[in-house]
């Protein structure tokens, strides 16, 4: 029961740091990981539910993009600022789009929260995006969770 209650608090505070970015999943996890030492199971699923709840928030973030940015290619056909090469690449490959969403949600670089909403001005299907951002989310998590344990394991 109280690994139960420890993955439901997790996803809603996932679920809260998708919409805020100053909070921090990585901090709760292992914080959480460190006070009740669950099992190897426990770990994947606070993992899942960390990624599950983040992505439904990028989801809203995602939507509003794709319709942000299209109002402003309506607008004006000018181009108000300059986005580096790999974000213009991204617009025209969707192969390229779904690595850079990859690459940003298992390292952080570009910032998760700026490519979810730039993921949908670049005609990036929202199923590609939830599944590729929720593997690279739970990689992440995942990692966060195992490698201080696997380090622990090495020393002797």
């Amino acid at each position: 029961m109280t690994e139960l209650v420890l993955v439901g608090g997790i996803f809603l505070l996932a679920l809260l740091a998708g919409f805020v970015p100053f909070v921090s999943v990585e901090l709760a996890l292992i914080i959480s990981a460190a006070a009740h030492r669950p099992s190897i199971s426990v770990v994947l699923a606070l993992a899942v539910a960390a990624a599950a709840g983040l992505m439904v928030g990028k989801c809203c973030f995602f939507l509003g993009g794709r319709s942000a940015f299209s109002w402003g290619r309506r607008r004006s056909r000018r181009a108000r600022f300059r986005l580096p090469a790999f974000v213009a690449r991204a617009t025209a490959k969707p192969r390229v789009a779904a690595a850079t969403v990859f690459l940003s949600a298992a390292t952080g670089l570009p910032p998760f929260a700026v490519v979810s909403p730039l993921a949908g001005s670049w005609r990036l299907r929202l199923s590609s995006f939830v599944m590729v951002g929720f593997a690279g989310k739970s990689a992440r998590f995942a990692g966060v969770l195992l490698v201080p344990g696997l380090l622990a394991a090495l020393h002797p």
